[in-house]
């Protein structure tokens, strides 16, 4: 089980084998499962930056595992995009594209 393992101390980090796009922790009910399991995203980090990246970090003999998992999320060389800088997440579900077409309709 994940959780086990984080709970063991080890880095279980969450990648997209997709081109584009980025995995997007907590807005899919995976999502959430997988943080509430203490998994990392690695956002829109290709397999190969992330598996660098990972290995890099478990190699420094100067970070915890804790510090491990902070430093996933940290942009270095421009390995990932920003947050800030990502497109929204797609819509889910039926309900929420409809709320959303009748919010944008919304004059104030």
């Amino acid at each position: 089980c994940l959780a086990d393992a984080t709970a063991a101390g080890v880095v279980v980090v969450a990648t997209t084998q997709c081109q584009t796009g980025s995995v997007i922790m907590g807005h899919y009910a995976t999502g959430q499962k997988l943080l509430g399991a203490g998994v990392v995203s690695a956002s829109d980090m290709t397999i190969e930056a992330t598996t660098t990246k990972l290995a890099y970090l478990l190699g420094r003999q100067d970070l915890s595992n804790s510090e491990v998992r902070d430093l996933m999320t940290v942009d270095f060389r421009g390995e990932m995009t920003p947050e800030s800088d990502l497109p929204p997440p797609p819509l889910a579900s039926t309900y929420q594209k409809a709320i959303a077409k009748k919010n944008r309709s919304r004059i104030y």
